[in-house]
């Protein structure tokens, strides 16, 4: 709801108040999916991210060195003449003094800007949307005369009901409706109330299990802000960046630790069960003893044989190999005692060994359990507990320098990870050729910085799942960074299966062929 209609009403309010009549600077984009448009009392920073877009007035902005792309320098020099947001839609624009627009479109996954010239689009932000060149504001449903319904007093309904009237209504209404109509009220009364609920400068900021939410109106949960719209976003995306880093922290270091431990414990039982067995099975060297105690009563050819037991009761029944005489026979459970002395000895070594590993893995567990679990992280009063947030961000950070140079000592090239999967740089022309014909298997993923000099890159394939698209960004970022290109804003980076690379007779080392190819086009970053 940080995006509803409502909030944006609220929004382009306040940047009235703020803006209007301001001339834009400059326009640009050093972050993935973010424009930043520079004007004369400020920055506007839009964020069209998944799931978090964003459209938030900030009083100073940190322009890189490096990385930055400069975008719509036909806006440059222009003032603003108009905020306005599209009737029903969670879209606003932002009119020029030339008769120029931005549409700034923020529907979550399909967020876009666009600069519109004479009831066309001329650009856009994001490139990849190309349904986007056709696109024109336009107002969305309205049906006023749906208000006087009267569903059934769940929210299931009531959500159905509410959509009718427009497909701006969320669950989040409908929670509200319902409240309302549980409180005396008939629908139309509880939805004329809600309409008057929104327009309150009060904003309200909860945190619901997995999930912080933006509301605009109260919740048993949270907090109100009450200094305007635009403190009221800023501090939502403060704690909403917070709570997303300690989870994803959290999930990724319970995931992380898991494995090990499960590992370490399976091991540590199966040494812990052989080593029982081996203690409490009949030793063989008492064996030997009562063979050699009964030479005379054992024929050669035999099977078996029953002699009295004068380490227990009674007799006992031996097995024999009938291709020996007794004599060897008796020999046999001595070296088999020999071995399972021997064994014994590797066994408990071995179990020391991983009983250490265990016990460093139940450490790291123990201390990530120690945290707050995302889902009872407290909200306070504009933030999470700080020192809470410190903390994680210093454990995950140690947890991943140790994970690093486990990686290091345990292959000869670069090494990262994301997501799960396994990433591998080639350090040189020649340690680039081991990596791609002899480390990579041919259904791993191969990737090379297009046309230039530069690190072979290879995907670590994990069996039956297919890869993220975000791994796939993050290893060709790294194509990009080991490069000869690794100061331009943009770097092709080409990608394909290790199988169609190969190497052609009297190429040097580092060079191949690529038979097929993809294209991918990405910032050069490291980390």
């Amino acid at each position: 709801m940080h995006f509803h209609h409502y909030t944006l009403l609220h929004l382009a309010k306040a940047l009235r108040e703020k803006y209007l009549g301001e001339e834009i600077y400059s326009c640009l984009s050093q972050n993935k999916n973010e424009l930043v448009i520079e004007l004369e009392s400020g920055y506007l920073r839009v964020g069209c991210h998944t799931p978090l877009t964003y459209l938030i007035p900030v009083d100073d902005y940190s322009r890189a060195r490096k990385n930055v792309v400069n975008l719509f320098p036909e806006i440059l020099g222009t003032k603003i003449s108009e905020i306005s947001v599209v009737d029903y839609e969670r879209v606003m624009i932002v009119g020029l003094d030339d008769g120029q627009r931005l549409i700034l479109k923020m529907h979550g996954i399909g967020a876009n800007v666009m600069l519109e010239k004479e009831g066309e689009i001329i650009r856009l932000f994001n490139q990849q949307r190309e349904e986007d060149w056709k696109y024109h504001p336009q107002a969305g449903a309205y049906h006023p005369e749906f208000i006087e319904e009267n569903p059934e007093k769940d929210q299931a309904s009531i959500l159905k009901a509410l959509r009718k009237i427009s497909p701006i209504f969320d669950k989040e209404f409908a929670a509200r409706t319902l409240f309302h109509m549980d409180s005396g009220k008939s629908f139309s009364e509880a939805y004329h109330t809600i309409q008057e609920e929104v327009k309150s400068p009060i904003f309200f900021i909860s945190k619901r299990k997995e999930k912080v939410k933006f509301l605009l109106f109260p919740e048993t949960e949270g907090f109100g802000v009450k200094n305007g719209i635009i403190a009221a976003l800023q501090t939502f995306q403060k704690c909403y960046y917070q709570f997303q880093t300690y989870q994803r922290s959290y999930k990724s270091l319970s995931q992380r630790l898991q494995k090990p431990l499960k590992k370490f414990r399976k091991v540590y039982s199966s040494y812990e069960k052989n080593i029982h067995s081996l203690e409490h099975d009949r030793n063989p060297e008492e064996l030997g003893h009562i063979l050699m105690a009964n030479l005379h009563a054992m024929e050669m050819g035999q099977k078996s044989v029953s002699l009295p037991d004068f380490y227990g009761e009674g007799d006992i029944k031996i097995k024999l190999d009938p291709k020996l005489n007794p004599q060897d026979n008796a020999q046999a459970y001595y070296r088999k005692h020999k071995q399972r002395k021997a064994k014994l000895v590797h066994l408990k070594a071995q179990m020391d060994e991983v009983g250490e590993k265990l016990l460093a893995a139940e450490t790291d567990w123990e201390e990530l359990q120690a945290f707050t679990h995302p889902n009872q992280l407290k909200l306070e009063r504009n933030s999470f507990d700080t020192d809470e947030l410190k903390q994680m961000r210093i454990f995950f950070k140690e947890q991943q320098k140790e994970e690093s140079e486990k990686a290091r000592n345990r292959y000869p090239y670069r090494t990262f990870q994301k997501e799960g999967y396994e990433i591998f740089v080639g350090k040189n022309a020649r340690n680039n050729d081991e990596l791609s014909f002899k480390f990579a298997s041919k259904d791993d993923l191969w990737l090379h910085a297009k046309d230039v000099a530069g690190s072979h890159v290879v995907i670590r394939q994990r069996a039956g799942k297919p890869l993220p698209g975000s791994v796939l960004e993050y290893a060709a970022q790294l194509a990009a960074f080991y490069s000869k290109r690794k100061n331009d804003s943009l770097v092709p980076v080409l990608y394909t299966p290790r199988k169609y690379i190969r190497k052609r007779k009297g190429d040097p080392p580092g060079k191949v062929a690529v038979d097929r190819e993809s294209v991918i086009m990405v910032e050069p970053i490291r980390t």
